[in-house]
């Protein structure tokens, strides 16, 4: 019996003393768990304090930069303001001439472009009121005049009409037009600027025959000289260029021609110009016959 009791109290102590030993072991664990948290927790919060003032210092490096820069703009601009207050009034106003000259040119180009409109929108009424006028002939006339202005190719159009056209008398005409379509008009808005261009030269070469100052003829080869159609002219070559141009930007080719024609050597400047200028002429008279067929 006593073996019996104090085997049960050597059991009853080792597992008392194993159980014991296992708690201790889950406390430590636990505290070993606890302490490696809160390791973690303050290493992630001075990870973030690092980052935070490594970003401070980018952004007050880059404010400083930014300042830099600043100041070499102002720099910049003081410099720009007092080469702009050095420079050579002469090369101002040269460049201001050369300026308003190319302004000129644009506003010509400009009236040009809408005389070239309303003579379209004139051309599409008039033959819109015309009730004689059957309507595809009207229609292939106005196609035909506008692109002859133009300076584009006409034949398909000229076929088409011949197709419309049962009156063998208007043949000649049709032919003659077949004739200038193929001499390929350089279309109105060429026409204008090559005479401007030919102008230009007749009267530098007419300033230089008859001016024997070295220097002017000089300054006439960085110049050209144009009629200007709104002051009193006296010279009578500038005249009768004044009244050409007038005409010309009207389309009275006829009228333009018939001045050009009193200034001297005028055939020798402008003889291909006068050639197109005619077949103009010629087209619109051949054209005419058709408008009441």
């Amino acid at each position: 019996m006593n073996n019996s009791f104090f085997s049960n109290f050597y059991l009853l102590t080792k597992l008392t003393t194993t159980l014991i030993l296992f708690f201790a072991v889950l406390f430590l664990g636990y505290l070993l768990v606890k302490s490696y948290k809160v390791n973690n927790e303050e290493s992630y919060i001075i990870t973030i304090d690092d980052k935070i003032n490594a970003l401070s210092q980018s952004i007050e490096n880059y404010s400083q930069k930014l300042i830099s820069i600043n100041q070499k703009v102002s720099s910049n601009e003081k410099s720009l303001t007092l080469l702009n207050e050095t420079l050579d009034n002469n090369l101002v106003d040269a460049k201001f001439d050369e300026l308003l000259k190319k302004n000129q040119s644009l506003q010509g180009q400009i009236t040009n472009l809408g005389n070239l409109i309303n003579s379209s929108e004139n051309r599409i009424i008039k033959y819109n009121e015309n009730k004689g006028v059957n309507s595809t002939v009207s229609n292939l006339i106005n196609l035909i005049e506008l692109k002859y202005e133009n300076g584009s190719n006409i034949n398909a159009e000229l076929l088409l009409l011949q197709n419309q056209i049962h009156d063998d008398s208007k043949n000649a005409y049709l032919e003659k037009l077949f004739i200038l379509s193929d001499q390929k008009f350089i279309g109105m808005v060429n026409l204008q600027n090559q005479f401007e261009r030919l102008m230009r030269e007749y009267l530098n070469d007419y300033y230089k025959k008859k001016n024997n100052n070295l220097f002017i003829n000089y300054l006439i080869n960085f110049f050209y000289i144009e009629p200007n159609h709104n002051s009193n002219l006296k010279n009578e070559t500038l005249k009768r260029f004044s009244v050409i141009k007038n005409k010309l930007y009207e389309k009275d080719i006829k009228i333009s021609l018939e001045y050009l024609s009193l200034i001297d050597d005028s055939d020798i400047y402008f003889n291909s110009w006068i050639e197109e200028a005619k077949n103009y002429i010629e087209f619109n008279v051949n054209m005419s016959f058709f408008y009441n067929s």
